[in-house]
């Protein structure tokens, strides 16, 4: 089945963890070495550790007003794009996404539990701050429990965490300890990776042979 150019835009348009900490071999108090069959795989220790300490989402999703990030694509059209924060009020954020051919605005919310998106219009060429519309979506983007395997159904496919400590090579540079998330469509796949302290660094889409991808170019944080 063809995507049209609308819905392919609409699917690499959607989108928007942690870090997976390196635990060494200590060696025992006695002196001798840990047997190996005494030690949990390292995948499952560093899983352990992530739930331990907490993680912020919000470290994986920076929504502070003024925050740019701009992205080289190849494979579409609607590939390369860019985004910014337009607006900011607590744990809320309106976000403006501009692919050159067209622009949306969506609205999330960043908790201790998850990042959702709240409110989303496309076509949006007319600067406005919708912070205070009423919702017209509950896109969960991420979720805890943040463990390899974990997955949850929405709107636009099933999103399932598949890597806690992936390494992303992109034009501004490397990333590692990302998230890998992969969305499930019935025809197509989706891949996005989130860093700590930048968010959204890579995004993958495949379908039928095609393969569209987003890397980022540049972006700046604001504190």
């Amino acid at each position: 089945m063809r995507l049209s150019k609308v819905f392919l835009c609409l699917i690499i348009t959607l989108f928007f963890v942690t870090s997976c900490m390196r635990i060494s071999n200590s060696p025992r108090q006695d002196g001798q070495d840990t047997k190996p069959n005494q030690q949990e795989p390292p995948q499952k220790q560093n899983e352990q550790k992530i739930n331990e300490e907490g993680v912020n989402l919000g470290d994986y999703f920076p929504i502070t007003e003024g925050s740019t990030w701009q992205y080289r694509g190849e494979g579409n059209e609607y590939a390369s794009f860019t985004r910014e924060v337009e607006f900011n009020k607590g744990n809320k954020a309106q976000i403006k996404e501009n692919s050159g051919g067209t622009i949306s605005r969506s609205i999330y919310e960043v908790s201790d539990s998850e990042i959702v998106r709240t409110f989303f219009q496309g076509e949006s060429y007319e600067d406005k701050n919708f912070l205070e519309e009423e919702s017209n979506e509950n896109l969960v983007i991420l979720k805890k429990p943040l463990k390899k395997g974990a997955r949850w159904d929405t709107a636009h496919g099933t999103r399932e965490i598949v890597d806690l400590n992936a390494i992303v090579e992109t034009p501004s540079g490397k990333f590692e300890n990302c998230i890998k998330i992969k969305v499930a469509y019935e025809h197509s796949t989706l891949h996005e990776y989130f860093a700590k302290g930048v968010g959204l660094v890579k995004r993958e889409f495949e379908s039928e042979g095609m393969k569209v991808i987003s890397e980022l170019e540049k972006y700046d944080i604001k504190k």
